[in-house]
């Protein structure tokens, strides 16, 4: 099973948010977040016509995160309501499930308040204790700056990039950074 214990967190404003395993029960909030999360992160793969995940989906994705102990699907919380959302996959065959990729994200309202560090301090805490997770994985838009500055400092390191991975419209394009932290 994928899951963390519940962290306690300080925000730069000092306001405290919780950070806990998502459950199947958090489903229909998590719906909600990621609706409102793909209408203003302009970091994301998926368009807001693309997102059509039905509750009873959402429910079997969180179902299959608890289930498999090479997953981790992560809450962050203020005042009861989902502020920041992280899920970490690891590879489904045998010579790649030492290593996997997560993707983030946090509320508009709450960036730059500390809420991507708690994310990602507890997933490298996990996959540190974690009996096969050798690498963490991810991919950043080359111009997302404040991103690829953050994963540095927690270790992280280029391992390539992808040209023109992300097309917008037929003239504007973004490469992709491959960035990877070792556990072991």
């Amino acid at each position: 099973m994928g899951a963390i214990k519940p962290r306690h967190y300080k925000m730069k404003n000092g306001e405290t948010i919780l950070l806990r395993t998502a459950f199947v029960h958090d489903a229909e909030n998590l719906l909600n977040f990621n609706k409102e999360i793909i209408k203003e992160a302009p970091y994301l793969l998926t368009t807001e016509e693309e997102f059509t995940l039905t509750l009873e989906q959402e429910n079997q994705f969180l179902k299959q995160m608890i289930d498999d102990s090479g997953k981790l699907a992560i809450i962050a919380e203020y005042q009861n309501e989902i502020i920041g959302f992280l899920d970490f996959h690891s590879g489904f065959k045998q010579r790649i499930k030492h290593q996997g990729s997560f993707g983030m994200s946090v509320s508009n309202q709450f960036r730059s308040q500390g809420v991507g560090i708690a994310l990602l301090t507890t997933l490298l805490d996990w996959g540190k204790e974690h009996p096969i997770i050798e690498k963490i994985c991810l991919e950043v838009f080359s111009d997302n700056e404040s991103a690829i500055s953050l994963y540095k400092k927690f270790g992280f390191v280029e391992e390539g990039k992808r040209v023109k991975a992300i097309k917008i419209s037929n003239e504007n394009y973004y490469d992709l950074i491959e960035m990877a932290f070792f556990t072991k």
